[in-house]
């Protein structure tokens, strides 16, 4: 960046640390002109200065009487509001391991005196560029965060919905981002038919939740218009495969529970082993097809697993961010595993929380990389 582009925050402001009033006096005819320019004799007045007025640059003898411009130097990177000045040394030390040790402090270059005028401004505007090119990113991160959570918020409460029918399901969700890329869809029309659509879109946060609100609208507005299970299902998947790029597309498990015959269909669409308990043993409803999104619903496998329910059985189905979850060792949590946990759940009485708690302690704190989510339902006949 050079320098008349600095200029646009300001003119840069230079703080210059000698105890000798010659050296202060030569760098004042060399700098103050192009930069803002304070000078100070001493490394206590030099600690005191930036608490007042921040400098975007230091120059900074090493010899002084009092406290040595090492000590100003780590002082200065100790502190977190000072700890991003760029220090320059200036010094008539010119041994090796002198200049080691000044980078080594934290000080991003080193000028031996006498320094030529050439030298010193191109080692400043060098540094100064390197300094505002760090403010501007930051600024523009910041920037783009802000607009990233205001986006997010606004989806978070488009996936929420007045229609959602939380009758017998219970869900843990643990999303990586406030936009959650894993959705649980649920409603009852007039033909006594609960419709649960449990989506994971690719990845998460902004690019795997913005097409949560589309799925979302057609499908309470469908299950409203009693349609079934297939029509809503092609309708949903056509809808992804022709607005979703390539790379992008939902696994998705599909519940229609008819709770006039007591009966449950269940698709699976590219999503971990959903499993079914009928209080005697665990059954499996694996996948059938792939996910929703990749291909024409006409081109689709359509071979869904029915259950006959008694009241008390349970369906689970999970997102693969539960499976993936790895601890410092490399190892997987996987299906067996979860398994395992919905098995002690059921023995001994416990919520749909103990699988958040299981992945936790399994990773040992190490941080999710993928939503996961975990859905019960408990039928009622």
């Amino acid at each position: 960046m050079p320098v008349s582009q600095i200029s646009q925050f300001g003119k840069p402001y230079i703080l210059a640390v000698d105890d000798e009033q010659m050296n202060r006096y030569i760098l004042e005819d060399i700098i103050e002109d192009r930069y803002q320019l304070k000078t100070v004799e001493s490394g206590e007045a030099c600690l005191e200065v930036v608490k007042e007025n921040v400098p975007d640059l230091i120059l900074l003898d090493i010899n002084m009487p009092g406290i040595s411009g090492y000590e100003v130097c780590k002082r200065l990177k100790e502190n977190p509001l000072t700890s991003h000045i760029p220090v320059i040394f200036l010094t008539a030390m010119v041994k090796v391991d002198d200049e080691k040790n000044g980078l080594q402090m934290g000080a991003v270059d080193y000028i031996s005196k006498p320094f030529t005028e050439s030298i010193l401004l191109a080692r400043i505007n060098t540094h100064l560029e390197l300094s505002f090119t760090r403010k501007k990113l930051e600024h523009n991160h910041k920037l783009l965060k802000q607009e990233r959570d205001y986006i997010e918020k606004i989806i978070d409460c488009m996936h929420s919905d007045k229609r959602y029918d939380s009758s017998c399901l219970k869900v843990m969700a643990s999303p990586v981002d406030v936009s959650n890329g894993d959705i649980v869809l649920s409603a009852c029309n007039q033909k006594h038919h609960q419709h649960i659509l449990f989506g994971d879109f690719t990845g998460h946060g902004i690019h795997a939740a913005i097409a949560g609100p589309l799925v979302s609208s057609l499908f309470y507005t469908l299950v409203e218009q009693n349609h079934s299970a297939e029509f809503i299902l092609s309708l949903i998947n056509d809808e992804l495969f022709r607005k979703l790029p390539t790379q992008h597309f939902l696994a998705a498990t599909y519940i229609d529970w008819n709770k006039e015959q007591g009966q449950v269909t269940i698709w699976n669409f590219g999503s971990p082993d959903a499993i079914f308990y009928d209080q005697q043993q665990f059954q499996f409803v694996p996948s059938m097809s792939l996910a929703l999104g990749i291909l024409e619903f006409n081109q689709h496998s359509l071979e869904p697993l029915s259950f006959s329910i008694k009241t008390d059985d349970k369906l689970y189905v999970f997102s693969d961010g539960i499976t993936e979850v790895v601890n410092p060792q490399g190892e997987e949590f996987g299906f067996d595993k979860v398994l395992a946990v919905i098995q002690e759940m059921n023995q001994q009485g416990l919520g749909v929380d103990t699988i958040l708690k299981k992945i936790e302690r399994f990773s040992e704190g190490k941080p999710l990389k993928d939503d996961a989510t975990l859905l019960e339902l408990k039928f009622r006949v």
